[in-house]
């Protein structure tokens, strides 16, 4: 009606115009009177149409009003906890379900900081979509909204109670299977050493405490292979089963025989840190079962993603009587270096005489297949300058070292990369180098720790060998090639053994003197090792003082300290922590080196003290007999004497339990 209303309005005014215009042509007065007609509508039109637009307005605002106060009510009804902050954290408004959740009993939240009062992250709210936030007993999804007026800005969060579902969540993880590997470590030798009588009656020994220990743990146990064990059991048993230090490592290790063969198992779980299926959990857990049999058996590995944790491992690394895995290696590595372009040779930084002497001995190999070899080194230091200076000696070797720098140009698709005498990526002389070439060896005598080197073509590593280089000239004697190895790089090998057993002391098995004897045939000398090994008067003052600085702890271990900046330094370390080994009663010493990197611990034992086990716990690593570790940035001595102290006594604590 009202639009019908105003076309008639707007109609008349038209005719009024028109009818002026016309009659003004005719009567001045008849213009006149149809223009104050016109202007008379025109007032009309615009005082109604203005007092309409005026109700409509008001109207709107009235539902607007209406509508506003029932949000309001139904916002502060909900059962949702929000609230309304600044974008300080004030907090300016919040809802019933809010109040109830989150408010004190005696003071409300109005203009209080919401970070204060809940210890809430504002900023991680907003940036993060799947925010989540404990309170009191209780777990929380925060969702926010932005919005501002002319003046401020503001944030409006929903606190949505997922408790239910964080405890379902929870329960779920709690209950999730892991699967846990277990290798009898000495089965082969049971085997071959045991009469069959004797036999039965031990492997039965360890299947009865197994499937005991499974028992204990409400766990599936499952005999896959005459040596092999696959257990199943609930994420929320791993606690304890740290906690205990994997007891059944020593309850395994206690079982005696006549032939005095140690019974020792190697143990991988894998504890995916997301919810992973069961293939992917299976993976993680045999991987974590291969690190514990390349570190030596004796020990239980737990894997979390990339973080790993090491149990056991009291007994040194058992030598294996099989040689067919070194022969099967050898013409695996025989087989790459002739298919490679360019061999590339590379061990860890500052490189001592066991490192440069396997490569040295590779790289005969590499020259008696025709293929062309180099060794990376970055700098010449004092652990292996007189070896050095031995190999120049020789115009065939003048042009076999190249620099980091220089490696970078032989890094073709076809380029075989030789990693000898570390597997740890943060420990290699040209750590980039590894992402640049696809083929790559590793050959290695330290137990594996911290981040290996991964998608290797092949892998040998054997922590029970006295050192690379005995590795190396096992391998070497399955060659096939009778010129391969000539008498200086038959030095070089020996000298590196001679260095890592002390010339035969330490950590020497029946393998290392096989591989001394072959070195020997092949020419080797060593008086050329001892010379080669030799020190200046600075340095051997340099280690005695170092003996001297000594103090004992514990009634046998003997822990030293001394500052050094030269690029001996640590070779002075090591040699001191030998020497303390000759005082009678010390069955473990540990020297403490400063220099301008930071602290550095060299770490020896005569085998009753596992230094491995103790270095591992301040980031470091070896063998029970040597291990090391460094402090970079560190510059103060009684931080490195307490954090030793306190790992030793740690140790001594899991042993005495």
């Amino acid at each position: 009606m009202k639009e019908t209303k105003k076309e008639i309005v707007w109609l008349a005014i038209v005719i009024v115009l028109i009818l002026s215009i016309v009659l003004s042509f005719y009567n001045i007065y008849f213009g006149i009177i149809g223009g104050i007609a016109f202007a008379v509508l025109i007032i009309y039109y615009t005082k109604n149409t203005s007092f309409d637009e005026i109700k409509i307005d008001k109207a709107i605002e009235e539902i607007y009003s209406d509508l506003d106060q029932i949000n309001q009510e139904r916002m502060y009804e909900m059962p949702i906890a929000m609230v309304i902050v600044d974008s300080e954290g004030i907090i300016y408004w919040y809802n019933q379900a809010f109040g109830k959740a989150f408010k004190n009993e005696k003071e409300g939240l109005f203009k209080k900081n919401i970070v204060d009062e809940l210890g809430i992250s504002l900023l991680d709210a907003k940036k993060q979509e799947d925010f989540t936030f404990h309170y009191g007993e209780s777990d929380y999804g925060v969702v926010t909204n932005a919005f501002s007026d002319s003046v401020h800005s503001f944030e409006l969060l929903h606190f949505f109670d997922i408790t239910e579902q964080s405890r379902e969540r929870q329960l779920y993880r709690k209950n999730s299977p892991l699967f846990c590997y277990i290798v009898n470590d000495n089965y082969d030798e049971i085997i071959e050493k045991i009469p069959s009588h004797k036999r039965s009656a031990i492997l039965g020994k360890v299947d009865l405490k197994l499937n005991e220990w499974a028992k204990q743990l409400g766990s599936v146990i499952i005999e896959y292979e005459s040596d092999r064990y696959l257990m199943i059991f609930e994420r929320g048993k791993i606690c304890s089963l740290e906690k205990e230090n994997f007891k059944i490592l020593d309850a395994v290790r206690e079982i005696e025989n006549d032939e005095k063969i140690p019974i020792t198992l190697s143990i991988g779980i894998g504890i995916p840190e997301n919810i992973m299926g069961i293939v992917e959990s299976q993976e993680l857990s045999h991987s974590a079962l291969d690190i514990a049999l390349a570190r030596g058996g004796d020990q239980a590995v737990v894997r979390r993603d990339e973080k790993m944790s090491f149990y056991g491992g009291k007994t040194e690394a058992t030598e294996k009587r099989t040689k067919v895995k070194a022969r099967v290696k050898a013409y695996g590595l025989k087989e790459l270096i002739k298919e490679a372009d360019h061999v590339l040779l590379m061990g860890h930084q500052n490189p001592d005489m066991d490192c440069l002497g396997s490569a040295v001995g590779l790289l005969g190999a590499c020259k008696a297949l025709g293929k062309d070899g180099k060794i990376v080194v970055k700098e010449i230091n004092y652990s292996i300058k007189s070896l050095f200076d031995y190999l120049l000696e020789n115009e065939a070797y003048q042009e076999a070292f190249i620099t980091p720098k220089e490696a970078e140009s032989y890094g073709t698709k076809n380029t075989l990369l030789i990693v000898l005498d570390t597997q740890n990526v943060n420990y290699l002389e040209m750590p980039g180098l590894i992402d640049q070439i696809t083929k790559i060896v590793v050959i290695d005598h330290h137990r594996r720790s911290g981040k290996a080197i991964s998608n290797t073509l092949l892998n040998y590593t054997e922590a029970y060998a006295s050192s690379t280089c005995e590795l190396v000239t096992e391998l070497l004697q399955y060659f096939g090639e009778k010129s391969q190895l000539n008498q200086i790089e038959a030095n070089a090998l020996m000298a590196g053994i001679c260095m890592d057993t002390k010339m035969f002391t330490l950590k020497t098995g029946v393998r290392t003197f096989e591989a001394a004897s072959y070195l020997r045939r092949k020419g080797a000398d060593t008086i050329v090792s001892k010379i080669l090994l030799q020190d200046d008067l600075n340095t051997y003052t340099a280690k005695s003082d170092a003996v001297k600085n000594a103090k004992i702890y514990f009634d046998n271990i003997a822990i030293s300290t001394f500052e050094n900046n030269s690029d001996y330094g640590k070779v002075i370390a090591a040699q001191a922590a030998d020497e303390l080994l000759n005082i009678k009663g010390i069955v473990a010493s540990f020297i403490i080196l400063k220099n301008d990197e930071g602290l550095a611990i060299s770490a020896r034992s005569m085998g009753d003290v596992n230094v491995q086990i103790i270095l591992e716990k301040l980031g470091g690593g070896g063998h029970l007999a040597i291990a090391g570790a460094q402090f970079p940035g560190e510059k103060d001595l009684e931080v490195g004497i307490d954090l030793l102290l306190t790992a030793i006594k740690k140790y001594k604590k899991e042993n005495e339990s």
